[in-house]
């Protein structure tokens, strides 16, 4: 949902950001929306401001959120979440299921330029080349040679996609990946115009005109920690299809506001916090949603307190989902302990992959003796990095308390950091265990567990295991739907019930309220959270 660390990833990527949301016309009241009377402005808020707007350097839910809707690559998500052509076209694939063609529409930059195949080439090559240090280099390992070059060992070049003239993409790849059109809508897949990129290397993405545009919103203007705009673009291919002339999204941390913005009509979709949600309940605008976002421990797998597998399962063991689901949120979140969400992905015969899994229970007296197999009677102070928003705050006091309840000798300090700085501390490896969520990008188990690879640029939780690498890897070779997902089951519980590298507490839910006149503004199960293009107020 990184997105999602993201956090989108995401990301989703992690997603640690809370997207509250509302819109109506403007020309009823409304002073923060700043329009003119008579257009059509969703109204949004945020609890972090832009970490960045390059799609080879973003790796977490508000950055590809603004990637999503300002800019497009070949497939985009339609608003029931199913992959469908944007910039291609046509699109011709192989008998063996190796190359893929695609053919461009006619479409344009914002600045009224055309977007070609090369674009698409230069931006793909650019993500994956080491020198960029992009997070998400590895989205790229399906095509032809795309961990060999992340990983600096082949030339940039050799990456398996050639822009064969203006309007013609060919794109190899390393084996036939069936998720692959819904790979190419991801965020770090759109193109980037390579003579504008030259002329504002320097300055690139930082600013709204230090980019060009090619989906259905331009970013018009930013004010740091405060507000942000997007304005509809008038050189979008399929500008007749986007409803809304502006969407704004202001940054606000103190998720309770929210809904006093609702009540007093400025919004007309807030998200809502978990104290919030007994006041409005029984209102027939309430509804709760389950995402696909996983909240989790990481655990720095090389810090000297979390290298050992017992001490990590002790923690995993020692805390109850159930306090965060049913009482801190009270928002349709579930417990889990798999890292692939409920509902994301099912078997040829609709069975649920999460369906009869339980990598381990709950257990204070099982965590209790795990902790003094690993550590004794020694006196241990765990440091957990946090976000910095209440919701995090509540959720981050609670673990500590199960913790130190639980584990004997055990203190919890906790380390509540802005989005941006946190996102930073885990790329260093500069913490012992941190509270993120993930969210997947494309629809395929590979999208979660790829992160825990030993080479992935994502795997900022230190796990290096042989056997899990080998496992993805087969899974990646297996053709058959039903062996394949026993391979990642397999890989998992590698990851989990074995070496529980991570601590996988719950899957995210979301409760909010929503007016009759929103349409379609409907959360994401993968990707960008939400795509503005599909609003409408009536």
């Amino acid at each position: 949902m990184n997105k999602k660390t993201v956090g989108l990833a995401l990301s989703v990527m992690l997603a640690g950001s809370v997207v509250l949301a509302g819109c109506s016309t403007t020309g009823d009241g409304d002073k923060d929306a700043g329009s003119s009377e008579g257009k059509k402005v969703l109204r949004l808020t945020d609890t972090s401001d832009i970490t960045t707007v390059d799609p080879a350097q973003a790796t977490d839910a508000v950055a590809f959120n603004m990637i999503g809707n300002t800019m497009e690559g070949l497939y985009r998500l339609d608003k029931d979440g199913k992959a469908i052509p944007a910039l291609a076209e046509k699109t011709d694939i192989s008998s063996d299921n190796l190359t893929y063609t695609f053919t461009l529409r006619d479409s344009k930059w914002s600045d009224g330029t055309p977007v070609k195949a090369q674009d698409f080439e230069f931006a793909w090559k650019r993500a994956v080349d080491p020198k960029t240090a992009s997070g998400y280099a590895y989205i790229f390992d399906t095509l032809k040679n795309g961990s060999d070059v992340s990983q600096g060992k082949k030339p940039v070049d050799d990456l398996g996609v050639k822009a064969i003239d203006d309007k013609t993409l060919e794109v190899k790849l390393e084996r036939p990946a069936p998720y692959f059109l819904s790979l190419t809508s991801f965020g770090t897949y759109t193109p980037i115009s390579e003579d504008f990129y030259n002329k504002n290397k320097k300055d690139f993405s930082l600013q709204p005109d230090k980019l060009l545009y090619n989906g259905p919103f331009v970013w018009t203007s930013w004010k740091t920690d405060s507000k942000r705009v997007l304005t509809k673009n008038e050189n979008y291919w399929d500008k007749d299809a986007v409803k809304l002339d502006e969407v704004s999204i202001r940054v606000v941390k103190d998720t309770s506001t929210v809904a006093n913005l609702y009540d007093t009509d400025e919004i007309d979709y807030a998200g809502l916090t978990s104290e919030q949600v007994a006041t409005y309940e029984s209102k027939p605008e309430f509804k709760t949603a389950l995402r696909s976002s996983i909240a989790y421990l990481k655990f720095n797998n090389e810090d000297a307190a979390m290298k050992n597998a017992d001490a990590r399962k002790a923690i995993a063991r020692a805390i109850d989902p159930k306090g965060i689901t049913d009482t801190l949120l009270a928002n349709g979140s579930i417990p889990t302990t798999s890292f692939i969400p409920k509902d994301f992905i099912k078997d040829d015969a609709g069975k649920d992959y999460t369906s009869d899994i339980n990598w381990f229970d709950r257990d204070a007296k099982e965590a209790a003796d795990l902790w003094k197999k690993a550590n004794g009677d020694k006196k241990t102070t765990i440091e957990l990095l946090s976000f910095d928003s209440e919701d995090a705050k509540k959720i981050s006091e609670y673990m500590k308390g199960q913790i130190e309840k639980n584990l004997p000798n055990v203190t919890v300090s906790i380390k509540q950091q802005p989005f941006k700085n946190k996102l930073d501390l885990e790329a260093k490896g500069d913490y012992q265990m941190s509270y993120a969520l993930w969210g997947p990008d494309y629809q395929d188990p590979m999208s979660n567990l790829s992160i825990f690879e030993s080479t992935n640029s994502q795997n900022d939780v230190k796990y290096k295991s042989s056997a899990y690498d080998k496992l993805l890897n087969a899974a990646n070779e297996e053709s058959d739907v039903a062996k394949r997902l026993d391979l990642f089951k397999q890989a998992e519980s590698q990851l989990i019930e074995k070496d529980q590298a991570i601590a996988p507490i719950y899957q995210a839910g979301a409760a909010y309220l929503s007016r009759p006149s929103v349409k379609d503004f409907n959360r994401q199960v993968f990707g960008a959270d939400f795509q503005y293009k599909y609003v409408d107020v009536k």
